[in-house]
């Protein structure tokens, strides 16, 4: 007779607090009186970071120090090594596994669940993606595709969904005669993680390879928090400093974020990681401001807080979109413009490419958004959605290619958030409006208006005393993206 096992598999959760599948499988350990382990599984796509398998520095960067802290919380923690479903089903022949996990939204995912329980592995998915129901519908049973009708629809779900606390851990099980047992086991040190991890920072797009090594520095992210405790202590302090309150006003500029004091939460990397969860950040909220927060209208509450929860459920409608559209990753939402937008092709995209990568377009507020994202890892949003405009519409490279380098750059990479961002940019996803064509110079009159972000990525204020010659001028490229998605007749205005 086997032994038998629970495990909590650990993926994008490293966090104790709100954590369904965490909590599940303690509970389960105690009123079974069962060994309890928690797990998280080095796959083969994260650490040979093959380029058809994006997996990008960033991420490999953050796992090798934010793994330690999660494991040092636990008496019995297993680091180990192998392909996800191969590995559990190996363990399964040697123990009786109940293994507890938090849902995702990628059908991957989902492929992986199965073939577990094909091979006889009782696997219990607890909801963690979403704070909202998956199969959310409107009154007329249909998905929702539009993000207003949505967050109306939702909004009174997600603020009322109370986080559990940390779970107790007294009466648990130890499992640390199995842990040592394992095979392919890892160290749970930095420096052994670390060393796992290919360096490669290499893309593929359009057929082409691109070795990102050629092209920026490797970037330096030693700055960011990495673990539960220090993502809360940030946003406590966010809080704290009164910038919430004014967060609609001053989310968009980038002069503040040039200056240092970026009125934005930086919260991106502990929601895409589960550092923290989203249910969470509205409790912090609510408790700070004494407010509920139940009317999305109302005039009488933070404004700024009013507005911050708005971007939380994009999130969410990002994710519940991805979660029933999964070909969105390489396919437009819209279908109107699947295969029928005319693309630059080959050498001129690529060129085009690269020199956007390299923040060498010529628009200087592009290339000072795309020098801060190769040196630290992250962008400011408002640049998100300039930059994937640039290329989608000025310079007509594809948006997947952009979104390919999203992936491979930033270290708070949310695949659902990246494609959801780039096909708006693009204006082929979800949400539909008039094409969006952004005007380079406008934004940055509207929200660099001191030319202070631009100067501080691109070397200083000299640089506005040199000719900026862009690879091509915003009013043939504006005429070109019309005509590139057939739209020579509208007269959209430039934002």
């Amino acid at each position: 007779m086997k032994q038998p096992l629970i495990i909590y598999w650990a993926r994008r959760d490293l966090r104790l607090a709100d954590n369904p599948a965490l909590a599940a499988a303690v509970g389960a350990s105690q009123s079974e009186q069962v060994p309890f382990l928690p797990l998280f599984i080095l796959e083969d796509y994260m650490v040979e970071a093959k380029p058809e398998y994006q997996f990008g520095y960033p991420s490999r960067f953050f796992l090798a120090q934010a793994l330690p802290k999660f494991a040092a919380q636990f008496a019995d923690f297993a680091l180990v090594r192998g392909k996800a479903v191969q590995y559990l089903t190996q363990l399964s022949q040697q123990y009786d596994l109940k293994i507890f996990v938090n849902d995702d939204v990628y059908q991957d995912f989902y492929t992986q669940v199965a073939k577990l329980k094909e091979a006889g592995v009782t696997v219990e998915v607890l909801e963690d993606a979403l704070s909202v129901p998956k199969d959310t519908r409107s009154g007329e049973g249909k998905l929702y595709s539009v993000f207003t009708p949505f967050k109306k629809s939702v909004w009174t779900r997600f603020v009322t969904k109370q986080p559990q606390g940390k779970p107790n851990f007294t009466g648990v099980v130890p499992a640390d005669d199995i842990v040592k047992q394992l095979p392919a086991l890892v160290p749970t040190d930095t420096e052994t993680i670390w060393s796992l991890f290919s360096k490669s920072r290499v893309i593929s797009v359009g057929g082409h390879k691109i070795n990102l090594d050629d092209e920026t520095e490797v970037p330096q992210l030693t700055a960011w928090y990495t673990s539960e405790d220090e993502a809360l202590k940030h946003f406590k302090q966010y809080l704290s400093s009164g910038d919430l309150d004014a967060y609609s006003e001053n989310r968009d500029s980038l002069e503040l974020d040039a200056e240092g004091q970026g009125k934005t939460s930086k919260m991106s990397l502990a929601l895409a990681w589960g550092l923290v969860s989203s249910r969470q950040l509205v409790a912090l909220m609510q408790k700070h401001f004494e407010e509920s927060f139940d009317n999305p209208f109302s005039s009488r509450v933070s404004q700024g807080a009013l507005t911050y929860i708005s971007e939380l459920i994009w999130r969410e409608f990002y994710r519940y979109q991805l979660f029933h559209h999964p070909e969105l990753m390489d396919t437009e939402f819209q279908t109107r413009f699947r295969g029928t937008i005319a693309w630059v092709e080959d050498a001129e995209a690529l060129r085009r490419f690269v020199a956007w990568i390299r923040g060498e377009t010529g628009y200087p507020i592009v290339d000072a958004a795309m020098k801060q994202l190769a040196v630290t890892g992250w962008m400011h949003n408002r640049s998100r959605m300039v930059v994937a405009s640039i290329l989608t519409k000025n310079l007509g490279v594809d948006w997947r290619w952009g979104q390919e380098y999203f992936r491979a750059a930033l270290i708070d990479l949310d695949e659902a958030s990246n494609n959801g961002g780039w096909q708006w940019g693009a204006s082929v996803g979800a949400d539909p409006k008039p094409i969006r064509i952004f005007n380079p110079e406008l934004q940055a009159k509207n929200y660099d208006r001191s030319d202070a972000y631009q100067a501080k990525w691109l070397g200083g204020e000299n640089v506005f005393s040199q000719v900026q010659v862009p690879l091509v001028e915003h009013k043939v490229a504006r005429e070109d993206a019309l005509r590139r998605y057939g739209l020579e007749k509208e007269e959209p205005r430039d934002y």
